[in-house]
């Protein structure tokens, strides 16, 4: 069994979100322990990509942070939102970029599935390039959609033979009954779930690189 920590669903602003994201990445480079965490965004929120210039058009009144993963603005409000982190030189998630994204992407629909909708991996190319800047414009290679609609964007990053993953889901679904058909997903692929709330150091570490994050 492989050991993956489970961070239970909790809701930050965009910034501390984006935060804690980093500040548990750090920890699966130093320590190697890869962790699965759910949250949401509370007040509402946007994110942006590690490299995107700006706030995209009507997007500005909201608080904003920028991600630690690439890709394009995400809003965030009412969406269950992942991060995950692992490695990407073996095991299930190894490989390129795509690769890694595939794998996910195989829990994701297959837990959607399960609770009866029918979803699809985008196999093709990525469509062209939206000029608004919005991640739910346009569906990447392994990203998720719902009768043509693309319902889950992933974003990434690598660092020293480690990935981070987060991603907005947007499936009309019970939160609680989707995320148990995750954990169920990654079960069933020999991940020894284990549960761990963020601890009080991690908080506070994250607290103090919150600025780093935030976009005003």
């Amino acid at each position: 069994m492989i050991p993956l920590r489970l961070i239970p669903y909790s809701e930050h602003e965009p910034s501390l979100n984006m935060a804690l994201d980093w500040v548990l990445f750090r920890e699966t480079i130093e320590n190697g322990l890869p962790f699965l965490r759910f949250y949401g965004f509370y007040p509402p929120g946007v994110t942006i990509g590690r490299f995107q210039k700006g706030i995209p058009n009507g997007l500005e009144g909201y608080p904003c942070a920028r991600r630690p993963t690439g890709g394009r603005a995400v809003l965030h409000d009412g969406d269950l939102v992942f991060s995950l982190s692992g490695w990407h030189n073996s095991g299930l998630f190894a490989g390129s970029v795509s690769e890694t994204y595939r794998a996910t992407a195989e829990i994701l629909a297959e837990a959607a599935a399960r609770l009866g909708l029918a979803v699809e991996v985008e196999e093709g190319r990525s469509q062209a390039y939206d000029r608004s800047g919005l991640c739910f414009r346009a569906t990447s290679r392994y990203e998720i959609k719902l009768m043509g609609k693309k319902v889950i964007g992933i974003a990434q990053a690598r660092e020293k033979g480690a990935f981070l993953e987060q991603g907005s889901i947007y499936l009309p679904v019970d939160k609680n009954a989707y995320m148990a058909e995750i954990k169920r997903g990654f079960s069933e692929r020999g991940f020894l779930l284990e549960e761990k709330g963020i601890t009080q150091q991690e908080f506070e570490r994250a607290k103090l690189a919150q600025k780093e994050f935030e976009i005003t």
